[in-house]
């Protein structure tokens, strides 16, 4: 039997921390090999570890609500597996951990809803999906209170009743909120923002998007049709296609078009990464476009999908909004925004006519981009949404 120093290891993100969720397992019990024994959160997603060894849980490195470095020490192991006892040692995941005895494969990190063991032996009797539940708990994690209410909400057997006034309670503010205050704020001290506003026909646009889902037979969203209009622009104006770094005093022009996304995700927004866009086929972008959000809403966004974009859309659409002022997130120099496509009276040919429209509010870095080339690259954007075939010649 020998007792190991378990670190922290690198999730993979780039990420020099995580904030201990959950512990799976307490002090003094029982470990079962590559099962689970804690919950992580780091500034993009909750990662459950795994434990590397069949044995005891020694002690816990660090509290639930504490942050921890990777490489410090996750926890104290005991592995039960049989040998010569040795002094305490140090190892990293995901270094294979060896006994005298046998040698184990490298840790796994696991992407899952989070949730204790007891949820999800409860939500299996239920037969309840946890992927289709918004957990409440730190982190999204799913809670029992969470069951109920979807049980409540399937059967509809009760109608609920106003809530108390409970008076103010003081929260944490989560990893993934307080990573989006910090880029954020930073974004909004570091650009300058410049912002087009401006209303397009989208007529053709909507028959356009009946026409490609029956062609392609593929479910093709407004979304791939921004996404094609941005990437059909960019070549006209690679300007926008850019990265700023002033302390280099540099700007570089980028051969690869790497569409960020943005995605709604429980309690935050995040943004995936479509790589070398303006290479792809209308299906092929929808296609990885709706990976990229999945993957984003599951928490399981690999590096190379989130981060790296060299220009981002956002569609707010489905929310209610009508326009926006996105930021502009260094070193990149562009964002485009897509609000709902809305039925309204505009004048047309001479006269009032009832069109659909579609809200546009792209942003630009001032410092490189001039509002007369903004102008001109919303304009481009415009002639594409009101004239689809132009973009899909293109």
């Amino acid at each position: 039997m020998s007792t190991t120093e378990f670190a922290l290891p690198d999730v993979g993100e780039g990420l020099a921390d995580a904030e201990i969720v959950t512990w799976l397992v307490d002090e003094g019990g029982p470990l079962v090999y590559m099962e689970p024994m804690v919950e992580v959160e780091t500034a993009k997603s909750v990662v459950e570890i795994p434990s590397p060894v069949t044995g005891t849980m020694v002690r816990h490195g660090a509290q639930e609500g504490e942050s921890i470095n990777v490489g410090a020490t996750l926890a104290v192991l005991s592995d039960d597996t049989p040998g010569p006892d040795s002094d305490a040692k140090q190892v990293a995941a995901p270094t294979p951990l060896q006994s005298e005895s046998q040698a184990r494969p490298a840790v796994s990190l696991v992407r899952r809803v989070p949730a204790a063991p007891t949820v999800r032996r409860r939500a299996a009797q239920l037969e309840i999906s946890l992927e289709e539940i918004t957990g409440t708990g730190p982190g999204g994690r799913v809670l029992n209170s969470d069951l109920d209410a979807a049980v409540t909400a399937t059967a509809n057997a009760t109608t609920r009743q106003p809530e108390e006034t409970l008076g103010d309670h003081v929260e944490k503010l989560s990893r993934m909120r307080s990573t989006i205050g910090a880029t954020l704020s930073d974004a909004w001290a570091q650009v300058p923002l410049i912002t087009d506003l401006r209303e397009v026909d989208a007529v053709a646009l909507v028959s356009a998007r009946a026409l490609l889902r029956e062609e392609l037979e593929s479910r093709v969203t407004f979304t791939t049709l921004f996404a094609s209009v941005i990437v059909s622009a960019l070549r006209r104006y690679p300007d926008f296609n850019a990265s700023l770094d002033l302390s280099a005093n540099t700007i570089t022009y980028h051969s690869a078009i790497n569409l960020g996304i943005a995605v709604e995700v429980p309690h935050g927004l995040t943004v995936g990464v479509v790589r070398d866009a303006g290479t792809l086929s209308m299906r092929e972008l929808g296609d990885q476009i709706a990976d990229v959000a999945t993957a984003a809403r599951e928490g399981r966004l690999e590096p190379e999908r989130s981060s790296g974009a060299t220009i981002t859309i956002s569609s707010f659409g489905k929310f209610g909004g009508w326009y926006g002022t996105p930021l502009v997130v260094p070193p990149q120099v562009a964002i485009a925004g897509f609000g709902p496509i809305k039925d309204k009276v505009v004048p047309f040919e001479g006269a009032p006519a009832i069109r659909a429209t579609l809200p546009l509010s792209i942003s630009a870095d001032h410092r490189l981009i001039d509002g007369s080339e903004l102008s001109k690259f919303s304009s481009h954007v415009e002639r594409m949404i009101a004239d689809p075939i132009r973009m899909l010649g293109t």
